[in-house]
């Protein structure tokens, strides 16, 4: 969530009124979602990776015409962002899903910035960050 709103990226997902009239796919995500954090963990399997640049972590977790984007670092954490119906052959064609991967790129810049310096750590068996996680003005 970032500072001075209300509502995180993936509560926007979830209330975009284009991605609730996509009722079944909505499902079947939240199912693999769900799947994932109670059985499996974020596995490469689940996600359409590199959606990104190559050194990022963003990956999208698809259904149908409905993409999500996501940070996944292994198969223990993964930080849900924002997406939409893909109409486009690539997310960069269509200017909302191209700035829910940007926003993501700038939040894996910063993320890692801190983990390589120490002010985050990740708990690996939790997925758990601890540290310094308010990035204010940074974004």
């Amino acid at each position: 969530q970032y500072e001075g709103e209300s509502r995180t990226e993936f509560d926007k997902f979830l209330e975009n009124k284009e991605v609730a009239q996509e009722h079944s796919s909505l499902s079947r995500l939240a199912a693999k979602l769900n799947e994932m954090v109670n059985e499996y963990g974020f596995v490469r399997e689940f996600f359409k990776e590199k959606e990104g640049k190559r050194w990022d972590y963003v990956v999208a977790l698809s259904e149908g015409r409905l993409w999500l984007y996501c940070l996944r670092a292994e198969n223990f954490l993964l930080i849900a962002g924002n997406g939409g119906v893909k109409r486009t052959r690539t997310y960069q064609q269509d200017a909302h899903l191209s700035a829910s991967v940007e926003e993501l790129q700038r939040v894996h810049k910063l993320l890692m910035s801190r983990i390589y310096s120490g002010r985050i750590l990740v708990e690996r068996h939790t997925g758990v960050l601890r540290g310094a996680l308010h990035f204010g003005q940074e974004r």
